[in-house]
Protein backbone atom coordinates (compact mmCIF):
# COMPACT_ATOMS: atom_id res chain seq x y z
CA UNK A 1 0.00 0.00 0.00
CA UNK A 2 2.69 2.68 0.46
CA UNK A 3 4.63 1.63 -2.91
CA UNK A 4 1.23 2.36 -4.54
CA UNK A 5 0.69 5.62 -2.59
CA UNK A 6 4.68 6.57 -3.21
CA UNK A 7 4.90 6.14 -7.34
CA UNK A 8 2.25 8.51 -8.17
CA UNK A 9 3.63 11.21 -5.42
CA UNK A 10 7.26 10.25 -6.63
CA UNK A 11 5.98 11.09 -10.43
CA UNK A 12 4.06 14.06 -9.63
CA UNK A 13 6.97 15.43 -7.78
CA UNK A 14 9.48 15.09 -10.48
CA UNK A 15 7.09 16.34 -13.31
CA UNK A 16 6.86 19.19 -11.08
CA UNK A 17 10.76 19.89 -10.50
CA UNK A 18 11.36 19.74 -14.05
CA UNK A 19 8.22 22.27 -14.83
CA UNK A 20 9.94 24.60 -12.25
CA UNK A 21 13.56 23.86 -13.97
CA UNK A 22 11.89 24.88 -17.19
CA UNK A 23 12.09 28.26 -16.31
CA UNK A 24 15.19 28.75 -14.46
CA UNK A 25 17.20 30.76 -17.18
CA UNK A 26 14.09 33.90 -15.82
CA UNK A 27 15.46 33.82 -12.25
CA UNK A 28 19.09 34.60 -12.52
CA UNK A 29 20.19 37.66 -14.05
CA UNK A 30 23.58 38.99 -14.28
CA UNK A 31 24.62 42.94 -14.71
CA UNK A 32 27.63 43.81 -12.09
CA UNK A 33 26.27 41.23 -9.56
CA UNK A 34 24.54 37.81 -9.82
CA UNK A 35 20.70 38.90 -9.25
CA UNK A 36 17.84 36.45 -8.19
CA UNK A 37 14.70 37.78 -10.46
CA UNK A 38 11.45 35.94 -8.61
CA UNK A 39 9.09 38.23 -10.66
CA UNK A 40 10.15 37.43 -13.98
CA UNK A 41 10.59 33.65 -12.54
CA UNK A 42 6.97 33.36 -12.22
CA UNK A 43 6.00 35.37 -15.65
CA UNK A 44 8.24 33.04 -17.03
CA UNK A 45 6.56 30.26 -15.40
CA UNK A 46 2.86 31.28 -16.61
CA UNK A 47 4.18 31.96 -20.23
CA UNK A 48 5.06 28.35 -20.19
CA UNK A 49 1.85 26.83 -18.38
CA UNK A 50 -0.31 28.96 -21.47
CA UNK A 51 2.12 27.53 -23.79
CA UNK A 52 1.60 23.83 -23.08
CA UNK A 53 -2.14 24.30 -22.87
CA UNK A 54 -1.70 24.64 -27.00
CA UNK A 55 1.89 22.07 -27.34
CA UNK A 56 0.79 22.20 -31.45
CA UNK A 57 1.41 26.03 -31.75
CA UNK A 58 4.67 25.62 -30.02
CA UNK A 59 7.73 26.58 -32.10
CA UNK A 60 11.55 26.47 -32.44
CA UNK A 61 14.59 27.60 -34.54
CA UNK A 62 16.36 23.66 -36.30
CA UNK A 63 17.94 23.13 -38.37
CA UNK A 64 19.94 25.04 -41.52
CA UNK A 65 19.49 28.49 -41.33
CA UNK A 66 17.68 28.61 -38.09
CA UNK A 67 14.27 28.07 -39.87
CA UNK A 68 11.44 28.04 -37.29
CA UNK A 69 9.35 24.47 -37.15
CA UNK A 70 6.75 23.01 -34.90
CA UNK A 71 8.18 21.57 -32.08
CA UNK A 72 6.50 18.61 -32.53
CA UNK A 73 7.76 17.98 -35.74
CA UNK A 74 11.19 19.05 -34.79
CA UNK A 75 10.85 16.31 -32.19
CA UNK A 76 9.43 13.24 -33.69
CA UNK A 77 12.67 14.20 -36.34
CA UNK A 78 15.02 13.93 -33.80
CA UNK A 79 13.20 11.85 -31.15
CA UNK A 80 13.83 8.33 -32.43
CA UNK A 81 16.79 8.72 -34.00
CA UNK A 82 18.95 9.63 -30.83
CA UNK A 83 17.53 6.78 -28.38
CA UNK A 84 17.70 4.03 -31.14
CA UNK A 85 21.31 4.95 -30.92
CA UNK A 86 21.13 4.75 -27.31
CA UNK A 87 19.08 1.91 -26.61
CA UNK A 88 21.52 0.04 -29.04
CA UNK A 89 24.91 1.58 -27.68
CA UNK A 90 23.14 0.22 -24.02
CA UNK A 91 22.69 -3.76 -25.36
CA UNK A 92 26.30 -3.18 -27.15
CA UNK A 93 27.49 -1.75 -23.81
CA UNK A 94 25.78 -4.74 -21.53
CA UNK A 95 27.26 -7.28 -24.30
CA UNK A 96 30.57 -5.93 -24.07
CA UNK A 97 31.17 -5.70 -20.91
CA UNK A 98 29.80 -9.57 -20.00
CA UNK A 99 32.48 -10.76 -22.12
CA UNK A 100 35.01 -8.59 -21.03
CA UNK A 101 34.20 -9.49 -16.98
CA UNK A 102 34.19 -13.21 -17.85
CA UNK A 103 37.21 -12.97 -19.39
CA UNK A 104 39.16 -10.96 -16.26
CA UNK A 105 37.30 -13.70 -13.64
CA UNK A 106 38.90 -16.62 -15.69
CA UNK A 107 42.40 -15.01 -15.90
CA UNK A 108 44.71 -15.78 -12.95
CA UNK A 109 45.70 -14.25 -9.86
CA UNK A 110 48.67 -11.83 -11.62
CA UNK A 111 46.73 -11.43 -15.25
CA UNK A 112 44.32 -10.45 -13.38
CA UNK A 113 45.75 -7.16 -11.18
CA UNK A 114 47.10 -6.45 -14.09
CA UNK A 115 44.14 -6.62 -16.64
CA UNK A 116 42.17 -4.29 -13.38
CA UNK A 117 45.27 -1.95 -13.42
CA UNK A 118 44.23 -1.57 -17.25
CA UNK A 119 40.50 -1.12 -16.46
CA UNK A 120 41.45 1.38 -13.95
CA UNK A 121 43.50 3.21 -16.40
CA UNK A 122 40.97 3.67 -18.74
CA UNK A 123 38.22 4.88 -16.50
CA UNK A 124 40.35 7.90 -16.07
CA UNK A 125 40.48 8.70 -19.65
CA UNK A 126 37.99 11.44 -20.28
CA UNK A 127 35.07 10.61 -22.39
CA UNK A 128 35.66 13.12 -25.17
CA UNK A 129 39.11 12.06 -25.59
CA UNK A 130 37.79 8.32 -26.26
CA UNK A 131 35.21 9.53 -29.14
CA UNK A 132 38.11 11.79 -30.49
CA UNK A 133 40.55 9.10 -30.77
CA UNK A 134 38.01 7.03 -32.73
CA UNK A 135 37.65 9.79 -35.00
CA UNK A 136 41.60 9.98 -35.47
CA UNK A 137 42.07 6.40 -36.02
CA UNK A 138 39.66 6.36 -38.98
CA UNK A 139 40.90 9.16 -40.51
CA UNK A 140 44.50 7.96 -40.26
CA UNK A 141 43.04 4.96 -41.52
CA UNK A 142 41.42 6.56 -44.54
CA UNK A 143 44.54 8.00 -45.14
CA UNK A 144 46.52 4.76 -45.25
CA UNK A 145 44.08 2.80 -46.98
CA UNK A 146 41.90 5.33 -48.61
CA UNK A 147 38.87 3.33 -47.31
CA UNK A 148 36.07 4.88 -45.34
CA UNK A 149 35.33 2.54 -43.27
CA UNK A 150 32.88 4.73 -40.62
CA UNK A 151 30.81 8.00 -41.39
CA UNK A 152 32.58 9.81 -38.57
CA UNK A 153 30.69 13.16 -39.34
CA UNK A 154 26.78 13.70 -40.37
CA UNK A 155 25.95 16.32 -42.77
CA UNK A 156 22.66 18.51 -42.59
CA UNK A 157 19.85 15.91 -41.41
CA UNK A 158 22.20 12.56 -42.37
CA UNK A 159 21.96 10.08 -40.50
CA UNK A 160 24.65 7.68 -39.26
CA UNK A 161 24.56 5.40 -36.51
CA UNK A 162 27.29 2.58 -36.08
CA UNK A 163 30.29 4.10 -35.02
CA UNK A 164 27.97 6.90 -32.52
CA UNK A 165 27.04 3.53 -31.21
CA UNK A 166 30.16 2.11 -30.72
CA UNK A 167 31.78 5.09 -29.04
CA UNK A 168 28.46 5.28 -26.67
CA UNK A 169 28.45 1.76 -26.07
CA UNK A 170 32.32 2.30 -25.06
CA UNK A 171 31.98 4.80 -22.81
CA UNK A 172 30.07 3.26 -19.82
CA UNK A 173 31.87 -0.22 -20.36
CA UNK A 174 34.41 0.81 -17.81
CA UNK A 175 31.86 1.55 -15.53
CA UNK A 176 29.64 -1.58 -16.31
CA UNK A 177 33.33 -3.86 -16.12
CA UNK A 178 33.98 -2.15 -12.70
CA UNK A 179 30.53 -3.08 -11.38
CA UNK A 180 30.15 -6.87 -12.85
CA UNK A 181 33.56 -7.51 -11.28
CA UNK A 182 33.09 -6.25 -8.01
CA UNK A 183 29.55 -8.20 -7.52
CA UNK A 184 31.42 -11.12 -9.10
CA UNK A 185 34.42 -11.03 -6.24
CA UNK A 186 31.70 -10.54 -3.91
CA UNK A 187 29.33 -13.56 -4.89
CA UNK A 188 32.45 -15.78 -5.19
CA UNK A 189 32.83 -15.80 -1.71
CA UNK A 190 29.13 -17.45 -1.17
CA UNK A 191 28.51 -20.63 0.00
CA UNK A 192 26.97 -21.86 -3.24
CA UNK A 193 30.08 -21.39 -4.89
CA UNK A 194 32.18 -23.75 -2.83
CA UNK A 195 29.62 -26.13 -3.12
CA UNK A 196 29.50 -25.83 -6.95
CA UNK A 197 33.32 -26.53 -6.75
CA UNK A 198 32.74 -29.36 -5.00
CA UNK A 199 30.90 -31.31 -7.19
CA UNK A 200 34.16 -31.15 -9.29
CA UNK A 201 32.08 -28.53 -11.72
CA UNK A 202 34.66 -25.74 -13.35
CA UNK A 203 34.95 -22.66 -12.56
CA UNK A 204 34.26 -21.40 -16.33
CA UNK A 205 30.88 -22.67 -16.03
CA UNK A 206 30.29 -21.92 -11.88
CA UNK A 207 30.81 -18.01 -13.09
CA UNK A 208 28.85 -18.54 -16.09
CA UNK A 209 25.99 -20.45 -14.24
CA UNK A 210 25.81 -19.64 -11.41
CA UNK A 211 27.33 -16.34 -10.29
CA UNK A 212 26.22 -14.08 -13.29
CA UNK A 213 22.67 -15.10 -12.75
CA UNK A 214 22.83 -13.62 -9.30
CA UNK A 215 24.75 -10.65 -10.71
CA UNK A 216 21.88 -9.57 -12.91
CA UNK A 217 19.63 -8.49 -9.49
CA UNK A 218 22.57 -5.94 -8.53
CA UNK A 219 22.82 -4.79 -12.22
CA UNK A 220 19.39 -3.55 -12.32
CA UNK A 221 19.85 -1.68 -9.33
CA UNK A 222 22.77 0.22 -11.02
CA UNK A 223 20.60 0.89 -14.50
CA UNK A 224 19.71 4.65 -13.37
CA UNK A 225 23.26 5.71 -12.97
CA UNK A 226 24.08 3.93 -16.13
CA UNK A 227 21.65 5.65 -17.47
CA UNK A 228 22.00 8.51 -16.78
CA UNK A 229 25.87 8.33 -17.92
CA UNK A 230 24.85 7.26 -21.26
CA UNK A 231 22.20 10.22 -21.46
CA UNK A 232 24.78 12.80 -21.04
CA UNK A 233 27.53 11.16 -23.03
CA UNK A 234 24.95 11.24 -25.77
CA UNK A 235 25.11 15.23 -26.09
CA UNK A 236 28.68 14.76 -26.19
CA UNK A 237 28.14 12.28 -29.40
CA UNK A 238 25.82 14.24 -31.19
CA UNK A 239 28.48 17.26 -30.75
CA UNK A 240 31.50 15.52 -32.16
CA UNK A 241 29.75 13.53 -34.84
CA UNK A 242 27.55 17.32 -35.66
CA UNK A 243 24.30 14.83 -35.31
CA UNK A 244 21.24 17.13 -35.58
CA UNK A 245 19.75 14.86 -32.82
CA UNK A 246 17.43 15.01 -29.51
CA UNK A 247 19.93 16.37 -26.60
CA UNK A 248 20.95 19.14 -29.47
CA UNK A 249 17.44 19.96 -29.69
CA UNK A 250 16.83 20.01 -26.32
CA UNK A 251 19.70 22.04 -25.54
CA UNK A 252 18.80 24.99 -27.98
CA UNK A 253 15.09 24.21 -27.23
CA UNK A 254 16.55 24.92 -22.84
CA UNK A 255 17.37 28.80 -24.51
CA UNK A 256 14.48 29.24 -27.31
CA UNK A 257 11.32 27.57 -26.33
CA UNK A 258 11.43 26.75 -22.18
CA UNK A 259 7.99 25.24 -23.26
CA UNK A 260 9.73 22.88 -25.84
CA UNK A 261 12.65 22.20 -23.14
CA UNK A 262 9.97 21.40 -20.74
CA UNK A 263 8.01 18.87 -23.34
CA UNK A 264 11.50 17.55 -24.32
CA UNK A 265 12.05 16.47 -20.67
CA UNK A 266 9.14 14.66 -20.10
CA UNK A 267 9.53 12.80 -23.42
CA UNK A 268 12.63 11.47 -21.60
CA UNK A 269 11.95 11.22 -18.01
CA UNK A 270 8.30 9.15 -18.67
CA UNK A 271 9.14 6.31 -20.52
CA UNK A 272 12.03 5.62 -18.58
CA UNK A 273 9.69 6.31 -15.50
CA UNK A 274 7.32 3.68 -16.44
CA UNK A 275 10.66 0.92 -17.61
CA UNK A 276 12.27 1.59 -14.29
CA UNK A 277 9.06 1.08 -12.36
CA UNK A 278 7.95 -1.59 -14.20
CA UNK A 279 10.86 -3.48 -14.03
CA UNK A 280 11.28 -2.80 -10.30
CA UNK A 281 7.89 -4.86 -9.78
CA UNK A 282 8.57 -7.43 -12.05
CA UNK A 283 12.32 -8.01 -9.63
CA UNK A 284 10.23 -7.72 -6.72
CA UNK A 285 7.79 -10.27 -7.37
CA UNK A 286 10.41 -12.49 -8.77
CA UNK A 287 12.59 -12.09 -5.34
CA UNK A 288 9.22 -12.31 -3.06
CA UNK A 289 9.78 -8.88 -1.72
CA UNK A 290 13.16 -9.11 -0.74
CA UNK A 291 14.41 -6.08 -2.92
CA UNK A 292 12.09 -3.30 -2.75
Amino acid sequence: MKRVLYTPLHFILVITGLFLLSGLGALLSYDTELVINLGDYGVRLKEIFQQLLHPAQIAMPWGEGNKTYPITTVFAKTYFYSFSILIAAFFVAVAFAIVISYSIMMLPGRGYRFTMKIVNAVDALPDVFIVVGFQLFIIWLFKQTGLLVFEIYAFGEEKIYFLPILCLSLLPVVFLVKQFIFQLKEEENKPYVEFSFAKGFRKSYTVWRHIFRNVWIHFFLHLKPIFLLMLSNLLIIEILFNINGFMMTLSTAAIAVPAGFFIGLLLIFIPFFVVFQLGSWILNRWLGGEHA
